[in-house]
C-alpha cells in the first residue's frame, strides 16, 4: 500500500500558488484494508475514504471504461494491482497528472511539469473526449491560470466533445459547479465558451462579450457577488435571466440579486432627488430594491456604488475628495440614511391597536413623510 498526493495539490505547489484542497490516491490496497485503519468509506461507484484525523480524502488508484453518456456513463476498476501510472493516465490534463510521494518525489509520466513551465493545457490521453464534463474543466483553468494556452491537439479534442452532443448530458448541478469554482475569473471562462461552441449549448442566454452594466465590485466583494455581477453582464437580457439560472439550478441567492440588477441598478443610480414633492417616486426604488432583505441590500449597494459604499458603512473619513465625490457620497448617504429612517419607523402602542387598513394606510404616510424629509435635507445640503 502507497499513498501518494495527486491533481490540484501538485500543481497549485509547483505553481506557487496556495494550496486550499489536498487529494491522496492510494495504491495496492483495498476497501477492507482501507477500513481497518480507520479510514470512513463515502464513495459508492469507486472506492473514496476519508482520513478521520484530516478530513482529506483518499480515493483507490483506478481505471475507467466509458460505458454510457455524459460524466457519469464509466464503469471503474479498482482493484489493488492498478498502478499509479494507470491512474494518472484516466486524468484530464497533464498539469493535473502529477503525483508527489511520501518522500517529495514527484512522478510525472506526462511531462505536466514541462506544460506548467510552457503554460500549455494539453490532455492526458484520448480518453478526454469520453468526458464532457473536461470541456468545462478546460475553461475553468483557462480562466484560473489567464496566461496559459491551450494546445491545438486539445482544442481538437472540445471541438469533438460539442459536436458528439455529449455536452447535452451534463447536469445543471455539475455546470454551476464548474461556475462557481470559477468564481472571479468567470469572464474569461464564459469568453472560451463562446469562442468553442459551447456557450450555444450549455448557456445559449449569454451575449457574445460582456456589456459593461451599471453594476462593479468593491474591494472585498464576496463570491455571490462577483459571479452575480459578471453574469449581469454577460446575459442576454432581463427574460433571459430565468431560464438561464432554471439551466444551472442556480441558487436562489444568486438569481435575486442578479434579478435585482436589471430590475432597478440602473434606475437607482441616475436617480436624483429633484423636489420633495416626487417622494412617491423615490418610495417606488426603495420598494423595488426590498430594503426587507439586509444581505442582498448591501450586495446590491456594494455592487452599484463601488468602495463609496463601503466607505461610508464603516464610517471613513473623508479627505481631498472632488467635488464630483462629494456629490456621489452625499447622495449614497442620502440612501442609507432614508434606508434607515425607515427601517426605524415604529407604530405607536395605540396604532398597534387599529385595524389593519389603518395601520397600512399609517405605515404609507409615515414613509411618504420620511422619502419627503430626505428629499429636503439633501437638496439644502447640496446648495
Amino acid at each position: 500500500m502507497k499513498i501518494y498526493l495527486v491533481g490540484g495539490a501538485v500543481r497549485d505547489k509547483l505553481l506557487g500558488i496556495p494550496v486550499k484542497d489536498r487529494d491522496w490516491v492510494v495504491v495496492g490496497s483495498t476497501p477492507d484494508e482501507m477500513k481497518k485503519k480507520g479510514f470512513k468509506q463515502v464513495g459508492k461507484d469507486f472506492p473514496v475514504f476519508i482520513n478521520p484525523k484530516t478530513g482529506e480524502e483518499y480515493a483507490l488508484a483506478r481505471t475507467e471504461r466509458k460505458s454510457g453518456h455524459g460524466y457519469t456513463g464509466f464503469e471503474f476498476d479498482t482493484n489493488s494491482n492498478v498502478t499509479l501510472e494507470e491512474d494518472l493516465a484516466r486524468r484530464d490534463l497533464t498539469i493535473n497528472a502529477i503525483a508527489q510521494d511520501e518522500d517529495g518525489n514527484l512522478i510525472d509520466p506526462f511531462n505536466g511539469q514541462e506544460d506548467i513551465k510552457n503554460k500549455k493545457l494539453r490532455h492526458v490521453s484520448d480518453a478526454f473526449s469520453e468526458d464532457p464534463l473536461r470541456v468545462l474543466r478546460v475553461a475553468r483553468f483557462y480562466a484560473k491560470f489567464g496566461d496559459f494556452i491551450v494546445v491545438p491537439e486539445t482544442v481538437d479534442k472540445i471541438k469533438e466533445i460539442v459536436e458528439s452532443g455529449e455536452l447535452e448530458y451534463l447536469t445543471p448541478e455539475r455546470k454551476w459547479l464548474e461556475i462557481y469554482k470559477t468564481g472571479i475569473d468567470l469572464e474569461l471562462f464564459f469568453k472560451f465558451s463562446v469562442t468553442h461552441g459551447i456557450r450555444d449549448i450549455l448557456f445559449p442566454q449569454l451575449l457574445d462579450s460582456a456589456q459593461y452594466k451599471s453594476v462593479g465590485l468593491a474591494t472585498g466583494a464576496t463570491k455571490i457577488e462577483e459571479i452575480s455581477v459578471i453574469i449581469y453582464e454577460w446575459i442576454k437580457s432581463h427574460e433571459a435571466i430565468e431560464p438561464f439560472c432554471k439551466n444551472l439550478n442556480v441558487p436562489n441567492e444568486y438569481k435575486d440579486l442578479i434579478l435585482l440588477f436589471s430590475n432597478c441598478a440602473s434606475e437607482f443610480q441616475t436617480y436624483q432627488p429633484n423636489s420633495p414633492e416626487e417622494y412617491d417616486k423615490l418610495l417606488s426604488l426603495i420598494k423595488k430594491i426590498d430594503i426587507r432583505k439586509k444581505d442582498r441590500l448591501h450586495s446590491f449597494m456594494r455592487c452599484t456604488c463601488s468602495d463609496f459604499y463601503s466607505d461610508l458603512m464603516s464610517k471613513k473619513e473623508l479627505t481631498e475628495v472632488s467635488d464630483d465625490h462629494k456629490y456621489i457620497y452625499n447622495r449614497i448617504s442620502f440612501f442609507i440614511d432614508l434606508i434607515k429612517n425607515i427601517n426605524n419607523f415604529k407604530l405607536s402602542d395605540e396604532d398597534q391597536k387599529k385595524p389593519g387598513l389603518e395601520i397600512k394606510k399609517i405605515i404609507e404616510n409615515a414613509h411618504r413623510e420620511i422619502a419627503q424629509d430626505a428629499i429636503r435635507k439633501f437638496l439644502n445640503k447640496s446648495n
